[in-house]
């Protein structure tokens, strides 16, 4: 097997780096468009954004390795734009990570409603970028046949925005928890039982459509590859691969489907298999990147 390059490390800035371009579009389309109801999911996806953003640049700094030795590399990122895919993602970044700051704040000091919906726009399309970019980045790897699939950028898309979904209301009970001064209506909502069941139910199709996009964005980067992709199937990936499919995609939409028949006063079962199916789509979110980042470099 050829010698890896690129690991876990890289595989979690994937993840994060699309995770937080997903929570930043759920949160902010819940503030453009929830007409006022869905506050608390809006400012969950917009904290997920901004600490998965500030994750995802750690782990690729320390993916770097040169952070001890040279400091100020990673300033070299910036130098050569536009003509360099990096330094033209590096731009996206650290535009979506200033404006997801700028969102953040606006949020937690219940600053002018406004002047934070113009920037959750421009963060829309930031965030759009961002995901996609996790994506596109693979594809300009030199030698690298299996990465060169256009759909790998939008199963990316797709993923960080599912995933986003899921860490977006799975945080809501883990901060009434665990800050509850800091931060009263996630406390008051998730005290609420039937509110918080209420919207997981509702959330439900949001997940079953992205699941399923993600599902046929698979099969058609399966199906169209130009690159052998046997290592996936029934090689050494297969295991993995197998698992992101049933556990992270199947699982889960099994659950979403469970809930739909559950009747509306089973508030503590709705909680409970909605929060189980949002870790699941977490796992299979991780294991996405790095089976794909993996079979892109046994794959010649």
């Amino acid at each position: 097997m050829e010698q890896l390059t690129w690991g876990i490390l890289l595989a979690a800035y994937l993840f994060v780096g699309g995770l937080a371009g997903g929570a930043y579009i759920v949160g902010a389309l819940a503030d453009l468009f929830g007409k006022g109801k869905c506050k608390v999911v809006s400012k969950s996806g917009v904290y997920v954004s901004l600490v998965s953003i500030i994750m995802g640049l750690v782990f690729l700094v320390l993916d770097l390795g040169r952070f001890e030795v040279d400091p100020l590399s990673p300033l070299n990122a910036y130098i050569n734009f536009p003509t360099s895919i990096m330094s033209v993602g590096t731009w996206i970044i650290t535009g979506f990570t200033v404006v997801s700051l700028v969102t953040a704040v606006i949020w937690f000091f219940e600053g002018n409603s406004l002047v934070r919906k113009l920037v959750e726009v421009v963060g829309i399309v930031l965030g759009l970028s961002t995901a996609a970019y996790t994506g596109i980045l693979l594809s300009f790897a030199r030698g690298r046949p299996f990465w060169t699939s256009p759909f790998i950028p939008w199963t990316f898309v797709i993923s960080g925005t599912l995933t986003g979904l899921a860490l977006a209301l799975l945080l809501i009970p883990i901060i009434a928890l665990l800050m509850p001064r800091f931060f009263e209506e996630f406390k008051e909502l998730f005290d609420n039982r039937e509110e918080y069941a209420g919207m997981l139910s509702e959330s439900q199709r949001y997940i079953v459509s992205l699941i399923i996009i993600e599902l046929v964005l698979v099969v058609i980067e399966l199906g169209t590859s130009h690159a052998d992709t046997s290592v996936l199937t029934s090689g050494t990936l297969a295991m993995m691969f197998i698992g992101y499919v049933i556990l992270g995609l199947l699982v889960p939409l099994g659950i979403a489907y469970y809930l739909t028949k559950l009747d509306s006063r089973e508030t503590s079962s709705t909680i409970l298999f909605s929060l189980s199916g949002f870790v699941l789509v977490l796992l299979g979110g991780f294991l996405l990147r790095y089976v794909i980042l993996t079979a892109g470099q046994m794959i010649a």
